[in-house]
């Protein structure tokens, strides 16, 4: 997306929407999943990095209406990328950036290409998610044309829609 990363809609009515543009009314909130999403999943295993940031990203987005049960994937994902950058930059920070190779010669830390993709992939997740502000103005629901049956229950307006 080319230009400025719009504010979210939530700020811009803080604000007193002080560009008098239209808000953005398909950002409706989410159904809020069951309390049992907070539970980690069995695929985080036993990386004790991975399963606090679950611990710490579930309930927060799950409050905030930002993710359903779809999203366990991606946030599981996030999870275990966040997880293998902690451990790359610890590795990074115990051996430092230049170690020796097995013929004596010093070369970069083999952790700072880890390190570096995992902080990538979090960067590619985290607006997938609804994790930076700029992210959370982008989030549209279908209108009813493009909603199937099985999701009329969605169509209801929106808080943001009456702020207009």
């Amino acid at each position: 997306m080319r230009g400025r990363k719009p504010k979210p809609t939530a700020q811009r009515v803080l604000e007193g929407n002080p560009g008098k543009r239209k808000l953005n009314a398909a950002e409706a909130p989410i159904p809020v999943p069951p309390d049992a999403f907070d539970e980690p999943p069995t695929g985080l295993g036993v990386n004790a990095h991975a399963v606090a940031e679950w611990r710490r990203l579930a309930p927060l987005l799950r409050r905030v209406r930002l993710v359903t049960e779809a999203d366990r994937a991606a946030l599981t994902a996030l999870c275990v990328e966040w997880a293998r950058y902690l451990d790359a930059t610890a590795e990074v920070a115990r051996l430092g950036m230049v170690v020796k190779a097995p013929s004596g010669y010093p070369m970069p830390n083999p952790y700072l290409p880890i390190a570096t993709r995992a902080l990538a992939a979090c960067i590619k997740l985290w607006p997938e998610l609804g994790l930076t502000p700029s992210s959370r103005s982008r989030v549209r629901t279908a209108t009813q044309e493009d909603a199937p049956d099985a999701f009329t229950e969605f169509d209801t307006p929106t808080p943001l829609s009456r702020m207009q």
